[in-house]
Order: C-alpha cells, then structure tokens, then sequence
C-alpha cells in the first residue's frame, strides 16, 4: 500500500523583520496610491469645471467682438468721409446747410466717379488750397478726379500741378481740363506719365511761362525728350540748365552772342515767337557762325549754355529729334479729349465698379452709421475688458489647478519612495527565501523527508 509524505517550508529570518517591514511598506503604498488616485479625480473633475468656464467667457467676448466688428465695419467709411470732410471745411469754412450741401456735392461726386469718397473730400481741401475760386470748386475737383483716375496719378498730385500751370500760364480755372488733357497727351507720346509728370513740371513751368515757352512747347519737350535724353526727372533738370541760361547768361555766353550777332538772354525766346523757333533761328546762327569761324557747332553751344544737362536736351531738340518735336506740339493742338478715353477705359473696370458700389452702400448707410457710431468706441472697450478678464480668470483657474496637480505630484513622489521600499524589502525577502532554497535543493531525497 503505497504511502504518502506530508511538509511544509517555512521560511523566515531570524528575527522576522524583513517580511514585516515588507507587509507594512506594501500597507503604505496602496494608502498613497489610493490618495493620489483621489487627487487625480479631484483635478479632472476641477479642469473639465475650467474648460466649461472658459468655453462660456471666450463665447460671451467674442459675440461683443463680432458685434464690434459689425459696427466698426459700418462706421468706417463714415468716420473716415467725416473726418476727410471736417478736413477740407478747415479750407472751406462752411457751416450749417453750406456745409450740408458740400457734403452733398461730393457724395454725389462718389457716386459718379470710381474713386472713395473720403480720397475725393481730400482732394477738395488740396483744391481750395491750391487757390481755386469757390465757384468753380465742384467742376475743377471733377475734371481732376477724373484726370486721376484717367491717367492712374495721385489726386493731390494731380490737383496741384494743373494749378500750377493755370498760374504760371494765367489761364482761367475753366482751362483745368485742357490742361489735363495735354498731360496726358504727353504721357502717351512719351516715355512718362501722369503721375511723374505731376511731379516734374512745377519745376520748370514757372521759368518756362516767363521766358516764352508756349505750354504746348513745354508738353512737347517731355514728349520728344524722355527716353531719349533720360527719364522724366532728368529731364525736367536739363530743361531747367537751358533756361536758366537764358535768365542769367554767363559773360562768355554774353561774348559769345554778341560775336555771332544775336540775341542771348529772357527776352529771346518771346523775341522768337516761341521756343521752337528760338531754337531753329538759334541753330542756325550757330551752324553758319561755325562754318565761318572754324569752331565746332558744339564749342558754340558749350559757350552759350555751359552746362552738360542743357547741351544734352538741346542737342536732341535741334538734332535728330528736331522733326519729332515739331510733330508733338501740333499733337498738343489736338489733344482735346485725351483724358475722357483713358478715364473711360480705367472706369470700366472690375475694380472701379466696386469702388462706385462701396460709395454707393456708404451713402445709404451714412444715417445708421451715424445714429450707432456712438456705440463704436464703447463696444471696443467692453471687448478689450472681456478678453482681458477671460484671460485674469483663465490665469487665476490654471493656478489653482496648478497648485493642486503639485500637491498630486507629491503624493505620486511619496508612493514612488514607498514602492521602492517594498522593492527594497522584498529584495531582502528573496534572498534569505533563495539561500533556504538553496539548502533545500543540496540535500538528498532523505534529508528532505528528514526535514
């Protein structure tokens, strides 16, 4: 009958601390472990509480800031008519139903031209500025935005050297549109334009006008010249070196002249009839007193002018260019109409329908955007208060999380020593349970019965 043999393996130090230091270190660890696990839901719950917090203030700030958006969108375009206005009365010094009907005129102006109101109140103030009599305010602001638009140039710009000329010329303010026209006649013959012709010819129309130059002479120069002697700006300086000359002659060029037998000084050109003839008589003067003198037709020129700017434009002038000069000044005899072709092909425009449309919204929306341009300024406060305070609360919520995701944090550093603890116990524990083990397993079948 087979029989059967029953033991058991206790194992334990000899004073039985290290299984008991390793029951109490596990004891500690599950109490942390279950503290942390308490924090842990205690934040969760607190940050899902924050972001349903947030979510409502950022809402309520951005409504009043779409609403803001709204208004400001609305009151814009009036705000800036209206201070573009307020702007050219400081000219005009209108008030009251003077002031109203203005206003009018030029809101009526930015329905007809494809150009933005205020732009267009802006160009009134340059227009009483630059000296135009009241009665003709409204047609000669017309004919200048239309100029602008026409021969795509600055308003401003545009505005003050057609006055310019009208001055300097002492045309009436009735001719603006004639003048416009041969400004635009000259940028379509030559290498220029509008815009840069605004600025090049006040530098030059004032001696031009006073020493004879016709203003078609003056127009045909640029025409003939620029892309030839050089741009615009240039030469504006070389026509500006040969008048001179002519207003204050230099000694030599006074010899000079009095050697060939001419007249060398301001009165010459209106002596000539005009500055082409003066240039044809003066060349040739210079070529027949070359051929009998033995000079160089160029020593001549240098004599009388002196400068290299003056000598370049007249050496075109009454050079190869001489033909092509001629035919320029008879094209500014028929440039009525210039500016009405360009002004017809830029306003056909997607662009300047769009800007007809803008104005024309803006008028219908004058009489809202005044009756809630008030709110404006105080809707821009409330949403800078609102985005300000979302952002104190949002800062003061994340600190209080922070504070209690720290305390968390150090609880999981105290269950993490802990668990090294119990690590470091059941280290122990092993050990003494592998050298048991090990005496256990050097005995022979015998021995083990025995134990």
């Amino acid at each position: 009958m087979a029989q059967s043999v029953d033991f058991e393996i206790r194992l334990k130090a000899p004073d039985g601390s290290i299984l008991r230091n390793l029951r109490m270190e596990v004891d500690g660890l599950g109490d942390l472990l279950r503290g942390v696990t308490r924090r842990s839901e205690e934040a969760g719950a607190g940050l899902r509480k924050m972001a349903a917090t947030s979510v409502l203030i950022d809402t309520s700030v951005r409504a009043v800031e779409n609403l803001k958006g709204v208004v400001s969108g609305l009151v814009a375009p009036f705000a800036s008519f209206e201070q573009a206005m307020a702007k050219a009365n400081t000219m005009a010094n209108k008030s009251g139903e003077e002031f109203k009907a203005l206003e009018g005129q030029i809101k009526s102006l930015g329905n007809e031209i494809p150009m933005l109101r205020d732009e267009i109140a802006g160009g009134l103030y340059q227009v009483i500025s630059n000296g135009v009599s009241e009665g003709n305010w409204i047609d000669y602001l017309k004919k200048s935005t239309k100029a602008a638009v026409g021969g795509v140039a600055d308003l401003g710009q545009t505005v003050t050297v057609t006055a310019t000329l009208i001055k300097n010329y002492g045309m009436s303010w009735d001719a603006a549109g004639t003048i416009q026209d041969k400004i635009q006649m000259t940028a379509k013959n030559g290498v220029t334009s509008f815009e840069q012709l605004a600025q090049a010819l006040p530098r030059v129309s004032g001696s031009a006008s006073q020493l004879g130059v016709q203003i078609n002479e003056l127009m045909a120069v640029f025409a003939t010249t620029t892309g030839v002697t050089g741009n615009t700006s240039e030469v504006s300086t070389q026509l500006a070196a040969v008048l001179n000359s002519l207003i204050k002659p230099t000694s030599e060029a006074t010899a000079a002249a009095d050697a060939m037998g001419i007249r060398f000084d301001a009165a010459s050109v209106k002596a000539c009839g005009g500055f082409r003839n003066f240039l044809v008589e003066l060349d040739a003067s210079v070529q027949a007193y070359a051929a009998s003198s033995g000079q160089l037709a160029e020593t001549i020129y240098g004599q009388l002018f002196g400068s290299a700017e003056a000598l370049r434009l007249l050496g075109s002038l009454t050079g190869e260019q001489k033909d092509k000069f001629a035919d320029n000044i008879a094209a500014m005899e028929e440039s009525v109409g210039t500016i009405d072709e360009a002004y017809n092909q830029m306003s056909s425009t997607f662009d300047a329908s769009m800007t007809l449309i803008k104005n024309k919204m803006a008028s219908m929306g004058d009489w809202v955007a005044s009756a809630v341009s008030f709110a404006a300024p105080w809707l821009e406060i409330g949403a800078n208060v609102g985005t300000a305070a979302m952002s104190m609360s949002q800062l003061s919520m994340m600190a209080g999380k922070l504070v209690t995701g720290i305390k968390s944090l150090e609880l999981a550093s105290h269950a993490a020593a802990a668990a090294q603890h119990v690590v470091s116990a059941a280290t122990k524990a092993w050990s003494v349970a592998q050298a048991a083990l090990n005496v256990i397993m050097s005995l022979n079948p015998v021995g083990i019965v025995v134990m």
